[in-house]
């Protein structure tokens, strides 16, 4: 398997492009919300759901911008794409497209260095999360309507409630 290689990362928070001003991008995590299942001699985990979806983006440049565009996060959900472009050691080249719509549920600000350009840390929870890999589906995710597809596979389908 050869190992990917991001050459370009670029976002655009609710009309605002950021290219060069990204740091660093984590998209939401997929963690399973677990219960116990007893009542057999080896206890095991049954899955239950999935943990709130929650990203950060560290960006540096013009905070002033940046907190006019958050303003309407604050409230209610806004938009957050975020794209991933490069190559792997093959040579082949991938795109992933993270789509987030979502509420920012802290905005810090990084510590201010002398000869450095000031970060601010955006963090939030998402409602709906989309994630494409070089024109692949791998997860499209909406609170609000149910639809769960995780790593390509339906689990609403699968667990039969359609």
């Amino acid at each position: 398997m050869a190992d990917r290689i991001l050459v370009r990362q670029t976002a655009l928070l609710d009309g605002l492009p950021m290219m060069n001003e990204i740091i660093e991008f984590t998209p939401p995590e997929i963690t399973y919300k677990t219960a116990d299942s007893e009542g057999s001699f080896v206890a095991t985990d049954d899955t239950v759901g999935i943990e709130k979806l929650k990203w950060s983006l560290k960006v540096r440049g013009d905070h002033k911008k940046v907190s006019v565009s958050l303003a309407a996060f604050q409230m209610k959900p806004g938009q957050l794409n975020v794209d991933q472009k490069g190559k792997t050691t093959d040579g082949m080249l991938f795109h992933e497209a993270h789509s987030l719509f979502s509420k920012v549920t802290r905005v810090k600000k990084d510590a201010f260095k002398m000869g450095e350009k000031p970060s601010v840390t955006i963090e939030g929870v998402c409602t709906g999360y989309k994630l494409t890999d070089t024109g692949v589906l791998v997860h499209d995710i909406n609170v609000d309507t149910g639809k769960t597809v995780v790593f390509g596979t339906d689990l609403m389908g699968e667990a039969g409630i359609l």
